[in-house]
């Protein structure tokens, strides 16, 4: 089932992973849908209190973002009352966000990852701007050594 606002979830490394045996990390976001607003994920790691104000510092865990450029009403919809279920995702994207120190940092300290996305709206957030990201889930992909 779909998520919608800060998504927060826990990930098992592998055991390569959590022994920090890898050359490469990276953050896989899955079923990112793109038919709303479009806005910035800000992915904080073992950071699940993570807010907009949340400074973007590596001691509050923040990785890096990555960009939805969602293009607003599905335009089957146009012209019609909006029914149906709100946390259908219509239009599924995947995102890719390389962080290899940062996981090593994180299994460092434990073989589990908390993974939080915070959404950011540059203008005319959805009202609550939460409840307008959605996506299906979170992964963390290693690339051996």
């Amino acid at each position: 089932m779909p998520s919608q606002g800060p998504f927060t979830a826990k990930v098992a490394l592998q055991p390569e992973a959590a022994r920090q045996k890898f050359q490469r990390a990276a953050i896989r976001i899955h079923g990112v849908d793109q038919s709303g607003a479009s806005f910035e994920g800000r992915v904080f790691l073992n950071n699940p209190k993570a807010t907009i104000d949340t400074p973007l510092t590596e001691e509050n865990g923040y990785v890096g973002s990555f960009h939805v450029y969602g293009y607003g009403l599905w335009p089957d919809d146009i012209g019609k009352k909006q029914s149906g279920d709100a946390q259908e995702i219509r239009a599924p994207i995947e995102k890719r966000l390389f962080a290899t120190e940062a996981v090593r940092r994180a299994a460092a300290k434990s073989p589990e990852i908390m993974v939080t996305i915070v959404p950011m709206y540059q203008r005319d957030p959805p009202a609550p701007a939460y409840e307008a990201m959605k996506l299906e889930s979170v992964s963390i992909e290693i690339d051996p050594d």
